[in-house]
């Protein structure tokens, strides 16, 4: 378990966050998150966030996407830049020893469901062809917001689909996400039919990472609003069952929670971990 970490001064100061909360993994945005710009890593900073990881023990690490990646995106100029920035996030990935890319999938702009699927497979086919060394990317849940794809597990199947048998793509899943885009978390049976759902439409296998949140919009609300561990809609007995469940249990588990402080870290991190039976 582990939090997404701050990068802030410097790749290993992102290192040094993830040590002081007691993170066993950890996520960070290997760029500006809200630019296309992506500065080029130091070869000496790479030796050194890859020495500083294998000295924590921090392992699998995950690189998050930009915020701005749109593999959806009907506009050309920004449907190519999406592309060129995920290519270079998986090329800094695979340099910084990262286990994963995630990824947001982005929006069809009121194209249609089917075009915004078909943009993201023909966007997805051009990172693994451009990228020489892979490390997997992982299609994150989204909640549902606005013209966005990725909320339904029938989307992301069907874009899971066109590359059946490829092991460089996967699936994140964003509890706060599949909880605001309708998926009934909260009680065992509906977690149950949940997971049996997504086994069913994309596959158990194709599960490689949790992003644990709490939500503060209820169920279906659409609204991509993560909150503290057991202080939004979802509540403590949710991640109790979810965590020990025997699809999840044995994958990493990244909080997302907000404000992203060492001492709110550090409780979130803690209480998921309480709830962990027998690891």
């Amino acid at each position: 378990m582990g939090c997404h970490v701050r990068i802030s001064g410097g790749l290993v100061k992102a290192v040094n966050r993830a040590a002081e909360r007691g993170c066993e993994t950890m996520q960070i945005f290997a760029s500006n998150p809200r630019s296309w710009t992506h500065s080029e890593i130091s070869p000496r900073d790479i030796s050194m966030f890859r020495s500083g990881c294998g000295e924590r023990g921090l392992s699998p690490v995950f690189v998050h996407s930009p915020y701005l990646v749109n593999l959806a995106a009907p506009v050309e100029c920004t449907w190519g830049r999406s592309i060129e920035a995920l290519t270079k996030n998986v090329e800094a990935a695979e340099a910084l020893g990262a286990s994963a890319v995630v990824t947001h999938l982005g929006s069809h702009g009121g194209m249609g469901e089917d075009f915004g699927i078909g943009r993201v497979i023909r966007a997805l086919e051009k990172v693994l062809s451009d990228c020489h060394e892979c490390v997997p990317v992982l299609l994150e849940t989204t909640a549902g917001s606005g013209k966005s794809v990725g909320h339904t597990f029938t989307q992301l199947g069907e874009i899971l689909e066109a590359f059946e048998g490829e092991d460089l793509l996967g699936l994140c899943f964003d509890t706060c996400h599949a909880f605001a885009a309708g998926y009934e978390l909260r009680y065992p049976p509906g977690i149950e039919e949940t997971l049996e759902e997504l086994d069913r439409e994309v596959g158990l296998e194709r599960l490689r990472l949790i992003h644990a949140n709490d939500s503060k919009g209820d169920r279906g609300s659409r609204v991509d609003r993560h909150q503290d561990i057991g202080e939004g809609y979802l509540g403590l007995e949710a991640f109790e069952y979810l965590v020990n469940h025997p699809a999840m249990r044995h994958l990493p588990w990244i909080l997302e929670t907000p404000h992203m402080t060492l001492e709110k870290d550090r409780r979130n991190l803690c209480l998921l971990r309480s709830l962990a039976r027998g690891l």
